[in-house]
């Protein structure tokens, strides 16, 4: 177990590392460090610092990048019947006391969440599945929050279970494999997470319905650099370097 939680630190760790901001923050200490050692190195190193940043967050690159990820799944189309909603853990927020649990969800779990449950709406016999866990900080696991926020919203507690340990979407699968074995079931998380995590719930022998719940992608990109540029740019580096994690570990 414990070796297991190392290996999820330094995968989240190198995973937060190799991201633009980080990547411009390293560029510019190269280029402080080569600054009087060595001129070349340190006006290459700020040179790709502004480039990395600038194309990062340059909306019609950003929008290139994430829009393999989001294309894989159409809307869910809510005539499908399904006997569980399974509904992926993402971030909670600090949130005033006593404030609705609604609002310590963060924003891909407010999009999940009211997925999954215009879906439960659709199927009132189906039952609802939560995930996530505390993080690092939080005081409360995020499925407690999405349960709470369920509730809140109207859903019966005897339909919804969670799972409160969940840390990744790998575990996730496996933690909810006994509940949805022989199970039509939506999953719900981002487009741009949907694909990777399909493959990991079919991994278990499982049959999920996918059901995109968030698309940051614009067809129509404007010209801006902003920060919604730089999101995008972040979570295409993400999937893709999750993906490939995924892929490998698949020989392992």
């Amino acid at each position: 177990m414990e070796s297991q939680s190392i290996t999820f630190i330094l995968k989240k760790l190198v995973g937060m590392t190799l991201m633009p901001v980080p990547l411009t923050l390293l560029c510019i200490l190269l280029g402080l460090w080569w600054f009087s050692r060595a001129p070349i190195k340190s006006r290459l190193a700020f040179f790709s610092a502004f480039l990395l940043l600038a194309v990062s967050a340059f909306n019609p690159v950003a929008d290139r990048l994430i829009a393999p990820h989001e294309s894989y799944y159409p809307v869910f189309d809510i005539e499908q019947p399904v006997d569980a909603v399974v509904v992926l853990g993402s971030a909670s927020q600090s949130a005033p006391p006593d404030s609705p649990a609604f609002m310590s969800l963060g924003s891909s779990a407010m999009y999940r969440l009211s997925e999954g449950l215009r879906i439960l709406r659709a199927n009132p016999d189906a039952i609802l599945i939560v995930t996530g866990y505390a993080g690092f900080s939080a005081a409360q696991p995020h499925a407690e929050i999405l349960q709470q926020a369920a509730i809140d919203r109207g859903v019966d507690p005897l339909r919804i279970f969670a799972f409160p340990t969940a840390r990744d979407t790998e575990n996730e699968a496996s933690l909810t494999e006994p509940l949805l074995r022989d199970k039509r079931f939506a999953l719900v998380t981002e487009a741009a997470h949907l694909k990777r995590a399909t493959v990991f719930f079919e991994r278990k022998g499982l049959n999920p319905l996918p059901a995109p719940a968030m698309f940051v992608g614009a067809h129509h990109s404007d010209w801006r650099l902003d920060s919604s540029g730089l999101y995008k740019t972040e979570r295409a580096f993400y999937e893709t370097m999750g993906r490939a994690w995924q892929w490998l570990k698949s020989f392992l």
